[in-house]
């Protein structure tokens, strides 16, 4: 799954970031414009003294830093403070992610943090342009930078689903269809109608798509309503609700 709009732009990233910290010991990561303009942020609710002065020293440092990586393009940067480090890593041409540590460490002990990094800043550059989720634009990516995007595809989609349009749009079509049946065949019998019709299709409302609706039209004339009120009153139901079907199929 993939977003859909600004909001979702943004909870992806941020999602994203949470990501990373989870993967390492970052304390915090924040994806920044060159302008200083902070995009998505990903933040403990609750900051110790060693990150609050962190966070507090990499803020008073933020314009050098945008000065230097829109003057020397730079795409990688380690800063070191006392009371810790970041690791500045370009995102596309205008942004970057900056990523906190609390603790001092060794080059030689950053080796697999790095890598985390770079894969995150590719991750993040696929967002925050919105590029195509499509075989041939991933292809161009590692597999490590393609694994990412199909697991962060996986958690959006289990925790950002029902405020998709899709979503939306399948639950006032299914609210469409209960006051047809019901005005046809009577209450009782909606839910009971709706159920079967789902299990033969094997599939539920929130997940049908404009053709699976033609089916499942199909289905409720033919197989349930025509036994209740006879075929041609039937074919008339079918044509009429096929046209309120396909309007707003296009509407939603």
């Amino acid at each position: 799954m993939e977003a859909e709009n600004v909001s979702q732009v943004k909870y992806m990233l941020e999602m994203e970031l949470d990501r990373l910290h989870e993967r390492t010991d970052i304390d915090i990561n924040l994806l920044i414009g060159v302008d200083g303009r902070i995009f998505a942020s990903s933040i403990p609710n609750e900051l110790n003294s060693h990150q609050f002065r962190l966070l507090s020293t990499f803020k008073s440092n933020l314009p050098h830093l945008c000065a230097k990586l829109k003057i020397e393009d730079l795409e990688l940067s380690l800063e070191r403070w006392k009371g810790g480090m970041a690791v500045v890593a370009a995102v596309g041409d205008n942004s970057f992610l900056a990523s906190l540590l609390s603790k001092q460490s060794k080059m030689e002990e950053m080796g697999s943090l790095l890598e985390e990094v770079i894969k995150t800043t590719a991750v993040l550059d696929h967002i925050f342009e919105q590029k195509p989720w499509t075989d041939k634009v991933l292809s161009n990516y590692s597999e490590e930078v393609k694994e990412e995007l199909s697991q962060l595809s996986r958690q959006m989609f289990v925790e950002r689903f029902k405020h998709t349009r899709s979503y939306k749009k399948n639950l006032k079509i299914l609210e469409f269809f209960k006051k047809k049946i019901e005005k046809t065949v009577g209450l009782g019998q909606v839910d009971q109608i709706i159920s079967v019709t789902f299990n033969q299709l094997g599939t539920s409302a929130p997940y049908m798509d404009d053709q699976t609706w033609h089916k499942f039209l199909e289905a409720i004339v033919d197989e349930h309503v025509r036994k209740l009120i006879g075929d041609i009153q039937a074919e008339e139901y079918k044509k009429l609700w096929k046209m309120e079907l396909e309007r707003k199929l296009k509407k939603y």
